[in-house]
């Protein structure tokens, strides 16, 4: 090769479909779907949900064929289910091409929904709404209308991890205020000393409990108890649960690859020693 050639690039690996995994508890998912916009979901939902349906149809005719009777009445179950399956397949098969996978290829897999971006409503009184405005980093749009409501953007909640950490804290935000509800009741009923002072104690923590819990959720995403709340999904995941022989797949898959780093690495080390020897 002359000193005036360029050499050549070499040439890349070859690149598969990336898999996105995501941890749900005791569980690991496979994502099969995003979506970050609100009318698509909803339209991805009904017709998810739609095509569930026509698929569990189909599968009690098909039980109701296993059990007939009679020749005539098989036959013409058979016609029935027939007309169902490729009424099915024709619909399935648009749902593929706009969504990326078919409904059969999931139905019968543990599938959820998780929300991986929010955005956070408070429902506010007229005199609410008019404080925001003055304030001066107030934008238009965070103030929403709908109806008799008024609705104030408060926060975006993005991550999966931060939205799980949000869903949760609410859930003990409003457990403590229903316990704190409950004790006040029978704080009320109670007829003998050593039952009031225990109930009160009893009181005391949890108030501080949800009154601590209730100023660090204010301050971090303006979300308070005392304040209805409406959720808007920015982004939401469409995932089916892995059974245990895809974990441990996906496992072994880890595994090779961390060996394969750490061989690299081992690999390498020599080198840099060597180099190191001949700069002294």
């Amino acid at each position: 090769m002359s000193a005036t050639e360029t050499p050549a690039a070499p040439a890349e690996a070859p690149k598969g479909p990336v898999i996105e995994l995501i941890p749900l508890g005791q569980n690991l998912a496979r994502v099969v779907l995003t979506i970050s916009n609100q009318g698509s979901l909803a339209r991805f939902q009904q017709e998810l949900q739609s095509l569930g349906q026509h698929l569990g149809r189909i599968q009690q005719l098909q039980q109701r064929i296993q059990v007939a009777l009679t020749t005539v009445e098989r036959d013409a179950l058979i016609k029935v289910a027939e007309a169902e399956v490729k009424d099915f397949n024709e619909k399935d098969a648009v749902f593929v091409k706009v969504w990326g996978f078919s409904v059969s290829a999931v139905a019968n897999r543990q599938a959820t929904f998780v929300n991986t971006a929010l955005r956070l409503f408070a429902v506010v009184t007229e005199e609410e709404a008019a404080k925001a405005k003055a304030d001066k980093n107030f934008k238009e749009e965070q103030l929403v209308v709908r109806g008799d409501r008024r609705l104030l953007q408060t926060a975006e909640i993005r991550g999966l991890d931060l939205v799980i950490q949000f869903d949760q804290f609410a859930k003990v935000l409003q457990a403590r205020r229903d316990a704190a509800v409950q004790l006040t009741e029978l704080l009320k009923r109670a007829e003998k000393d050593e039952d009031k002072a225990r109930i009160q104690t009893q009181l005391d923590q949890t108030l501080e409990l949800l009154n601590k819990g209730n100023k660090e959720m204010a301050e971090s995403v303006g979300y308070s108890i005392t304040h209805n709340y409406e959720v808007e999904v920015l982004e939401s995941k469409f995932v089916i649960l892995l059974n245990q022989e895809e974990v441990n797949q996906v496992q072994g898959l880890i595994a090779n690859a961390q060996q394969q780093a750490a061989a690299a690495a081992a690999g390498e080390a020599p080198k840099v020693e060597k180099k190191a020897e001949k700069k002294n």
